[in-house]
């Protein structure tokens, strides 16, 4: 039988109380400008109502639906811009409402997407059919998907130029936690990002399009997910040990495993004989000094390099030494306001930089980590999700985040078919390698 996703209803909703005249018009910074026009995709996906069956499910999830508009247009309320509209470098907050869509999985069961990263991608919201909520213009896109056995998916698209990965966490779940328990919790701090950062510049959008033309993807790649237990990162942690970083994190020797593997899988000769870059994002709210608050939305976010040079080793203690440099070397960049303002300024070229190191195929991953953000604490008031996807499809680009269990990372990696096989089979003989140790 054929699986599809039929979409029921599309609904828009808007703020409880109306967005005051005041703060109609909320200004990209310098940095939200910069973001790629894309969105950040999530979907969270639930177990069916205990004890119930059938018709009794269906009800229930009915009935969670209304709680789920209710809570969410309480939610919009407070993070009134994701409620408005996006035109040229700013939203105008005028409570259009955000398009919420009700969709039925027929022929599937939860367990048809649990760790399928390309099943997931089904269960995101779409424009396709009106062009008037385009991805350009609207901030948040929002899909709740009910299964036949009584599981649901809520997915969501917020607009990359008004959130970053943390901001989006802190949205949806302030957006669960008044579904739960129908009280304020976080508060979103709107005007942070105008104090700290430059404001935007239209002259540098030319600069932004070249920038950004290696987000594209094809059909060639295929994304799959590979997990290391909490053992395994203790047993990393030991073999990565060096005088220059004598605690390693537990994403730092994760993201130098998968540099390895992936330096191995996409190169033609030996890997110790040439350079390799990894580039990583970098939360900075409480890296400026001044920090910034943790719930302040917008892209707070800048990128770290780590270099690997022609005649460095690739064992992981030279790798994790190497991650732990770049970063070092980022961050007094942006200490003090003038520093961190020359700094953000030269992104779009330290952007061209890197865009041209990828077509030399010298960049092998850029890494988002999401490690910390615990997406699997998001619980809208019938416990916490069976899976959490990112969703996204990105060649070369390297997703991290915490198990459920979560001591333990999940990672998302995409390449093509041949540099997969080669990615797994270097890992397996790295697994080889410390159990024989």
């Amino acid at each position: 039988m054929e699986r599809k996703i039929e979409i029921v209803s599309m609904e828009l909703i808007r703020p409880l109380s109306p967005t005051p005249n005041h703060l109609r018009c909320f200004e990209f910074s310098y940095l939200d400008q910069m973001a790629p026009p894309t969105s950040v995709p999530l979907a969270l996906f639930y177990p069916p109502p205990p004890l119930y069956v059938g018709d009794e499910a269906r009800a229930a999830n009915l009935s969670r639906l209304l709680v789920l508009k209710k809570s969410l247009s309480e939610t919009l309320a407070r993070f009134y811009p994701f409620a408005g509209r996006i035109k040229n470098n700013s939203i105008e907050c005028n409570d259009d409402g955000v398009p919420f869509y009700e969709a039925f999985a027929h022929n599937y069961q939860l367990e048809d997407v649990l760790r399928q990263p390309d099943v997931d991608i089904h269960f995101l919201p779409t424009v396709k059919d009106n062009s008037l909520l385009s991805y350009s213009t609207v901030p948040l896109l929002v899909q709740v998907t009910i299964f036949e056995c009584g599981s649901m998916a809520i997915s969501t698209r917020v607009s990359h130029k008004i959130v970053d990965r943390a901001s989006s966490c802190t949205l949806i779940d302030a957006w669960a936690i008044t579904t739960r328990v129908g009280t304020k919790c976080a508060v979103p701090e709107f005007v942070a990002a105008a104090k700290f950062l430059p404001p935007p510049n239209p002259q540098v959008l030319p600069t932004l399009l070249e920038s950004q033309k290696v987000s594209c993807d094809n059909n060639q790649h295929i994304s799959k997910i590979f997990f290391f237990d909490a053992s395994t990162i203790a047993s990393l942690k030991a073999k990565a040990i060096s005088n220059v970083v004598p605690v390693p994190t537990r994403v730092e020797v994760v993201s130098a495993v998968i540099w390895k593997c992936v330096m191995a899988a996409t190169s033609s000769g030996p890997i110790g004989r040439r350079s390799s870059y990894l580039i990583q994002n970098v939360n900075m709210r409480k890296r400026f000094v001044p920090p910034m608050p943790k719930h302040c939305v917008g892209n707070v976010v800048a990128v770290s390099v780590a270099c690997k040079g022609e005649n460095d080793c690739c064992d992981l203690p030279t790798l994790v030494s190497c991650i732990r440099k770049g970063l070092l070397e980022f961050i007094p960049k942006y200490k003090d306001k003038q520093e961190r303002d020359e700094a953000i300024f030269a992104i779009p070229y330290d952007s061209m930089e890197l865009t041209r190191a990828f077509r030399r195929r010298e960049v092998d991953i850029y890494l988002n980590s999401w490690c910390g953000y615990q997406f699997y604490d998001i619980d809208f008031g019938w416990g916490k999700p069976s899976w959490v996807s990112p969703i996204e499809r990105h060649k070369n680009v390297i997703f991290l985040m915490d198990s459920k269990d979560g001591g333990g990372i999940d990672a998302w990696v995409r390449l093509k078919d041949t540099e997969t096989e080669v990615f797994e089979h270097e890992l397996k003989l790295l697994a080889f390698e410390f159990d024989k140790n």
